[in-house]
């Protein structure tokens, strides 16, 4: 596969991709999930440089992120600008929205725009299942999700690929038609069997697994009650940062990853209260620097944020793939 940037004369041409030019680069879950393996490798072996994620706070809970990043394997470095507002499904929008955009590393200059809604919803749960694949129970049999919309669906797609004895998903939502939905879209796909609870409780009892999937808010109240969780052996994967979860369940953790210390730390989400120390990074993971789960009773939480080099990683790959296949429309260069 080329890596030639295609030029208007001595200047780069733009590649726009909409999402559905980026669904048509046909990218399978086990594509995500090798990207970004592959680009934790990468990471490992210092072959990257990662600019921590940036916001902006709009207001109480809406916001906009900037983050960046550059990998020498694919010779492609990049920023992902994103935006977040809860209050857009009232309006009939989506809460997400975003592009990423490639830049030539010999110039500087842009070649690729591309929408990021569809890759930040598939390497969201991709890194949830790379991290379950170290610090899950390999025999987990029941995952319970709070939050049944886009990433409760990826996450069910992507975790069922790593742990291959899940056969029950307790799911719950405050929305009757999510529920209705995730039982009609995701049926055909899980092998086992899906039950809409009634309660958060309900949800959460007697989970190998837990991912909480809801709206991320600046002053979040607690849902979960600690007790109402098992208390041994649990994986809980707090995509909401928290917002649902007991501090107490935080602090009885055995042990806490995160794909980037830098940015747990920014968010003064360290522990430094006595609870868990983070213990290992996501990449340390992956390339055997450091232990996952080391029985079966270990109670463990992955708090992974998102970082500019998975998305950047896999944008190249779909540059490539959309390049090749024709799937896209050409700009002329932003720069004259």
């Amino acid at each position: 596969m080329s890596f030639e940037i295609m030029r208007y004369g001595d200047m780069s041409k733009i590649l726009y991709l909409t999402m559905d030019d980026v669904k048509s680069a046909g990218l399978t879950d086990e594509d995500f999930i090798n990207c970004v393996s592959d680009s934790l490798w990468q990471q490992n072996l210092g072959k990257v440089d990662i600019v921590p994620r940036m916001s902006i706070l709009l207001d109480s809970d809406a916001c906009l992120n900037a983050a960046a990043g550059w990998v020498e394997k694919l010779g492609a470095v990049g920023f992902n600008w994103s935006s977040y507002y809860p209050n857009n499904r009232a309006k009939g929008l989506n809460q997400y929205s975003g592009m990423i955009v490639l830049s030539d590393i010999n110039n500087g200059l842009p070649y690729v725009i591309m929408d990021s809604f569809y890759i930040i919803s598939k390497r969201t749960a991709a890194v949830t299942a790379v991290s379950a694949k170290y610090l899950a129970r390999q025999n987990s049999q029941t995952l319970g999700i709070i939050g049944v919309g886009v990433q409760g669906r990826e996450n069910l797609r992507m975790l069922q690929l790593v742990l291959p004895n899940l056969n029950l998903v307790k799911i719950y939502d405050i929305n009757p038609d999510a529920i209705d939905t995730y039982i009609r879209t995701m049926s055909d796909e899980f092998r086992g069997k899906i039950v809409p609870c009634q309660s958060i409780e309900e949800t959460v009892e007697d989970v190998d697994v837990l991912i909480t999937a809801t709206a991320i808010i600046n002053n979040p109240t607690v849902q979960i009650k600690d007790e109402w969780l098992p208390q041994k052996g649990i994986f809980i994967v707090p995509l909401d940062l928290l917002s649902l979860i007991d501090r107490k369940t935080v602090l009885r953790m055995d042990k806490i990853s995160t794909d980037d210390i830098t940015q747990i730390k920014s968010l003064d989400m360290d522990f430094n209260d006595g609870g868990p120390k983070i213990f290992a990074q996501l990449d340390e993971l992956c390339v055997g620097k450091e232990v996952g789960r080391e029985s079966e009773e270990e109670n463990i939480m992955a708090i992974n944020f998102g970082i500019a080099l998975h998305d950047i990683y896999i944008a190249k790959k779909i540059y490539e793939v959309s390049k090749e296949m024709g799937i896209g429309t050409w700009l002329p260069p932003l720069t004259w």
